[in-house]
């Protein structure tokens, strides 16, 4: 599963959500502001510095996968084979 740290607002975000959508990903959005504060995302990974900060969530351990375009890396290539 993995988790979209978003923001109102954010092309990136709602792009990162449609794209996990269409791969049939299961997935968390969390809204900044409502779901998270600036502290649980420095938390995450402190030079993370564009929206949205996207983590995979495998046997309960979250881990950083960066933004929007790590994202597309990681489907690619889990999607490739």
């Amino acid at each position: 599963m993995f988790k979209v740290y978003g923001k109102t607002n954010c092309q990136s975000c709602t792009s990162a959500k449609q794209l996990l959508e269409a791969k049939g990903c299961e997935y968390e959005y969390l809204l900044f502001g409502k779901d998270y504060d600036l502290s649980k995302f420095v938390e995450i990974n402190k030079t993370h510095k564009t929206m949205p900060m996207i983590t995979v969530v495998k046997d309960g351990v979250e881990n950083y996968i960066g933004g929007l375009v790590e994202l597309k890396e990681v489907l690619a290539t889990k999607y490739s084979k």
